[in-house]
């Protein structure tokens, strides 16, 4: 079991980041052959990038759903991402070209991804009786208090003044 922070807890981060989210869906479930093969595609990438930290991951979390499948990547910088992506010898290469010519665009399995570049200044998160998540896996945790408790305070935008949105 892992310790739940019993704090308001937000993160600081060192350097801009890369927030990449990648998933599939099954569109065609009796089609086994097509959907299991990028199913288990996507785990032995993410094995491979935990074990070699030098391509740039810093950090996954697979969000698992009906027919669906999701994982939240956060990784270095951009570069990294795309020369990972790009790389012969590493493990999304043959898993991309294979899915190609297996599923291509018949619409038996789908696939997505979001690419999302974050300013070290851009970003807010915040944590309540959680275990370390997200960006607290990855970025330094400090205590949320004072400005750094409400949302536009941990992106440095002042104080709460509703009366500019009419409120």
């Amino acid at each position: 079991m892992t310790a739940t922070n019993n704090d308001y807890i937000t993160v600081e981060m060192e350097d801009d980041f890369v927030v990449f989210l990648t998933g599939m869906r099954i569109n065609k479930w009796w089609k086994v052959w097509k959907w299991l093969p990028v199913f288990i595609a996507m785990p032995r990438m993410c094995r491979e990038l935990a074990r070699r930290p030098e391509l740039g991951m810093i950090h996954y979390r697979y969000h698992p759903g009906f027919g669906s499948m999701m994982v939240v990547q956060y990784w270095k910088s951009f570069e990294h991402l795309h020369a990972y992506a790009s790389h012969k010898g590493c493990a999304h290469v043959p898993a991309w070209r294979s899915m190609n010519k297996a599923v291509g665009t018949n619409g038996d399995v789908g696939t997505w991804h979001e690419t999302y570049m974050v300013k070290k200044t851009d970003y807010e998160c915040l944590y309540v009786n959680m275990p370390d998540h997200g960006l607290g896996k990855v970025g330094t945790k400090v205590i949320a208090k004072g400005k750094k408790r409400t949302a536009k305070g941990r992106l440095g935008r002042g104080n709460d003044d509703w009366s500019q949105l009419g409120v």
